[in-house]
């Protein structure tokens, strides 16, 4: 019990601890949230003056419901995931990849708009980034099918938070198949690629494509992309230059009496730097010396201290790790006990009242664990307690498995009974079987007897009709009765005879 009291104590401040982080993890989260909102709504209002709509695109709306529904989306993202438990990385990953379908859409008007500029000055650019090549490409296809090209790149629709994000596992895991999911590096290095790249052209088309500098023995030729390098380089090493020459003309200007007054002004100056120094480093080594003495003084302290607490570790924990492991045997008896009384109880109702000095007599014992800690000498008494009701409990479980014993060899008798219970019944249902078989036959023959009379029946019912239709035809003919009968008697004679 006490080590499960000191578990909930250690887990308590580790509950807090947990609950401080998840409070602080939550408001990242909100405010990483809220964040992403705020530059997916500026980037949509941004948009609107670097591209054009599409005619399908400006049939569904204007720029302000577009964006209003755009905004609306990512509210109800980001209203869903504040309700959950645990932050949502599914709705993180969506607004992430709609901020980043922006980017590219300004991006790419960027990137239009220098395609368009080299296509008026007839540049080529064979050897133009990927992003750029598709541009270059894309305003020569609008060139062949319009006269003129558009002004800023065209959009077909606006990227939606609720569109998600879908990662296909199959297409592969290097890091080429990364960039080329997450496009967004790759056009922002584009988009660098070119300002560089028009910097160089506008000091070419400025300056020529290279420049001469004049220098006493011979001249130096520097590209025009490296003037303004050049320039910075040439102006720090003037800047030196100069800062030298001035000194050198003050130090020559100045008599030297006063250089000498300035010279024994720094030496004075530095000599108090050095004597500040030297009483710096005298505090600080007596500080060093104290703190040294601190250090032995503490070392001496912990030395003390450790060997207290070996002493002490060394006498109390062999004791507490006995009287531990002699409580949790305790508790293990206790259970065992527990276990047999609600054992034998179920089964044996007639000991009810030997159960309940079991209970009484496992309370006492539960009493006396409590004072164990406090005393050894008790514990000794405490176990020969235990072992006189062990041996009880023993003669009673002896008892019991003897009970046990009578009881399942009166179950096997009374199952060789049943056998022979089972055989006579057996043998009764096969004679009942037999007789069975025999009343069938019988009702058969009784159907079949039934059938014959039946048929006797209707031949008797129609010799009958047959009967008085001839009595009644000889009435009719006005001959008498009693000579068709004599012909009949006389016909069936006849056919005895024979």
């Amino acid at each position: 019990m006490k080590k499960s009291r000191r578990s909930e104590i250690r887990k308590e401040p580790a509950k807090e601890v947990q609950e401080q982080a998840d409070v602080l993890i939550s408001e990242k989260y909100s405010f990483i949230l809220k964040r992403l909102k705020m530059d997916i709504r500026f980037f949509l209002l941004s948009l609107e003056g670097f591209v054009e709509m599409s005619p399908e695109m400006a049939s569904a709306g204007s720029w302000e419901s577009q964006i209003t529904r755009a905004a609306k989306e990512a509210q109800a993202i980001i209203d869903a995931a504040e309700q959950e438990s645990a932050p949502n990385m599914e709705a993180l990953v969506a607004l992430l990849s709609c901020r980043d379908k922006i980017l590219m859409y300004l991006i790419d008007s960027s990137l239009y708009q220098k395609a368009v500029l080299d296509s008026d000055l007839k540049l080529q650019r064979s050897h133009a980034d990927g992003r750029m090549k598709f541009m270059h490409e894309h305003v020569r296809a609008l060139a062949s099918k319009t006269e003129s090209l558009p002004e800023t790149y065209v959009i077909s629709s606006l990227p939606s938070a609720a569109d998600g994000f879908t990662n296909d596992k199959k297409k592969g895991g290097g890091a080429q198949d990364a960039m080329a999911r997450v496009p967004l590096p790759s056009q922002l290095l584009t988009l660098v690629n070119e300002v560089m790249h028009m910097d160089k052209e506008l000091r070419n088309i400025k300056f020529g494509s290279k420049v001469e500098i004049p220098h006493r023995s011979n001249g130096k030729t520097v590209g025009t992309d490296e003037i303004r390098r050049e320039i910075s380089r040439v102006f720090d090493k003037c800047k030196r230059l100069e800062y030298k020459l001035q000194t050198s003309k003050a130090q020559r200007h100045i008599p030297l009496e006063q250089r000498m007054a300035q010279l024994d002004q720094k030496c004075a100056e530095k000599d108090i730097q050095v004597n500040q120094s030297m009483s710096r480093i005298h505090r600080l080594e007596g500080e060093f010396a104290n703190l040294k003495a601190d250090q032995v003084n503490i070392q001496r302290e912990l030395q003390e201290l450790n060997e207290r607490n070996r002493r002490v570790t060394s006498e109390n924990l062999p004791v507490l790790d006995q009287i531990d492991a002699t409580l949790g045997e305790t508790w293990k008896a206790v259970d065992r006990l527990a276990a047999d009384g609600e054992m034998l109880s179920s089964m044996f109702m007639l000991q009810v009242d030997e159960y309940q000095s079991a209970v009484e007599q496992r309370d006492k014992v539960s009493a006396e664990l409590t004072r164990i800690q406090r005393s050894l000498r008790s514990e000794k008494e405490e176990n020969n307690f235990k072992e006189d009701e062990l041996q009880k409990k023993e003669t009673l479980y002896k008892r019991t498995v003897v009970a046990r014993q009578e009881i399942l060899d009166d179950y096997h008798n009374q199952k060789q009974l049943i056998k022979e219970v089972e055989e006579r019944q057996a043998i009764q249902n096969e004679e009942w079987n037999k007789l069975l078989e025999r009343a069938e036959d019988r009702n058969a023959q009784i159907k079949r007897l039934w059938a014959e009379l039946n048929e006797a029946f209707k031949e008797v019912d129609f010799l009958e009709q047959q009967k008085k239709g001839y009595i009644q035809e000889f009435k009719n003919a006005g001959m008498a009765c009693g000579v068709l009968l004599q012909q009949f008697k006389d016909v069936k004679q006849g056919e005895q005879k024979k």
